[in-house]
């Protein structure tokens, strides 16, 4: 069976006349440009493809063809966001720095930020989140230290807020320079926090 007869068994609904081809507007399927001036017709199936024919009506002559440019109908605007909001949404994710983390002395931080709406909401991801990304959606990663002596930690981290927050403005709300922030054990911190702890006991 060809495809056009495939085609044919699954289609729901026919456009005749749909409109006329452009100056390398539509490709045929085995190759090269439709010429312009050709009316064609729309197939849509049963399986939720659109397909153009040539021909303002069906016949056994028609091809199939392929548009490559132009103004996109309404069943293909409405396809392809649709496709976005069946994409993956990233979750807010705390992180869990591990002891390996806590040795090399920085790990990784992931955000996101929805663009439907203004003032949306920034949140932490996974890094699993950051990888699958989706395009209503706008995303940030950056190094974030957690070891060494707190001035060094927080001079280090309060330059990576004022750098990423020129790139995600607002994002400086959901930081603070220490956190997740560890003194090396036996260093002056270190003591200072187990005293301190000692006291509230």
């Amino acid at each position: 069976m060809s495809d056009i007869n495939r085609i044919h068994e699954k289609t729901d609904f026919i456009i005749k006349y749909a409109g006329v081809t452009n100056l390398n507007e539509f490709t045929y399927d085995h190759g090269g440009y439709v010429q312009p001036g050709l009316e064609y017709h729309i197939h849509y199936t049963n399986n939720k493809k659109e397909v153009f024919m040539t021909g303002g009506a069906h016949s056994s002559s028609s091809k199939i063809i392929t548009k490559i440019k132009g103004k996109k109908t309404s069943f293909k605007r409405y396809s392809e966001l649709s496709n976005l909001f069946k994409k993956q949404h990233p979750s807010i994710t705390p992180p869990n720095p591990s002891d390996s983390d806590y040795r090399l002395g920085t790990f990784k931080r992931y955000f996101a930020q929805s663009l439907i709406t203004t003032d949306a909401n920034i949140f932490e991801i996974s890094e699993k989140d950051f990888g699958n990304q989706n395009n209503l959606y706008t995303y940030i990663d950056f190094d974030w230290r957690i070891s060494g002596t707190k001035e060094e930690v927080i001079r280090d981290n309060q330059k990576t807020i004022d750098s990423v927050n020129s790139e995600l403005p607002g994002i400086f709300r959901k930081l603070n320079a220490i956190n997740f922030w560890k003194p090396s054990k036996g260093s002056l911190e270190s003591l200072e926090k187990k005293l301190s702890l000692l006291k509230n006991t």
